[in-house]
């Protein structure tokens, strides 16, 4: 199963900071698409500047090469992928309405992102790791953030039986892999692709399934 995994992997090409921002643009672009289909809703309205935020942590993170890139920028894009997730959540919040946010699909997630966030810090105990102070509050403040997102959006999928979960698990699962890059220090050619898989198909998703 590995072996077939890091086979079809390494047909993934692994694209340039230029793509990424390119890829970025054009789902900025979809963003603005939908924004006209949902007729300026007020939801759609919020996704569009949920992936503007987006477009703008992806030009800060991949303005100079990864190797190169100062401490400030990295926590510059999270700030702007905090605001991402923050004003996705206000969307869904909003399209939830007078249902019941407290569903089976809300705890679930929120059992999803407590384990995920406990084996993470589990994980940086037992091999020693020794991330700064600035690092651990920004991945504790940002875990926070995405996983209110995540809860949201699981919560309105659930009560409105649609697929937009699966953009929102992708998105997190994109968010995950760069948290461990940076708290553990791991550079990987298949991260880095998976990143650039699980993200457009993430926000892709989060942005028409509604």
């Amino acid at each position: 199963m590995k072996t077939r995994f890091n086979k079809i992997m390494s047909r993934v090409p692994l694209i340039s900071n230029v793509t990424k921002i390119i890829i970025s643009m054009g789902l900025l672009a979809f963003a603005f698409i939908m924004y006209n289909v949902y007729s300026h809703s007020l939801d759609s309205k919020l996704c569009l500047a949920a992936m503007g935020f987006s477009f703008l942590g992806d030009v800060a993170l991949n303005c100079v090469p990864h190797g190169k890139r100062p401490r400030y920028l990295l926590y510059l894009g999270a700030i702007f992928f905090m605001l991402a997730h923050s004003t996705y959540a206000d969307a869904y919040w909003l399209l939830i309405g007078q249902n019941d946010f407290g569903n089976h699909g809300a705890f679930a997630a929120f059992v999803f992102v407590l384990l995920l966030f406990g084996m993470t810090v589990l994980t940086a105990i037992l091999t020693k790791q020794s991330p700064s102070i600035g690092m651990i509050l920004v991945f504790s403040i940002y875990t926070i953030i995405i996983g209110l997102n995540f809860v949201t959006i699981c919560s309105y999928s659930y009560a409105f039986h649609a697929f937009s979960f699966v953009g929102a698990l992708s998105f997190l699962i994109s968010d995950f892999i760069i948290g461990i890059e940076n708290i553990f220090k791991v550079k990987n050619d298949t991260l880095r692709k998976l990143v650039w898989i699980f993200y457009p198909i993430g926000q892709i998703l989060i942005i028409a399934c509604r």
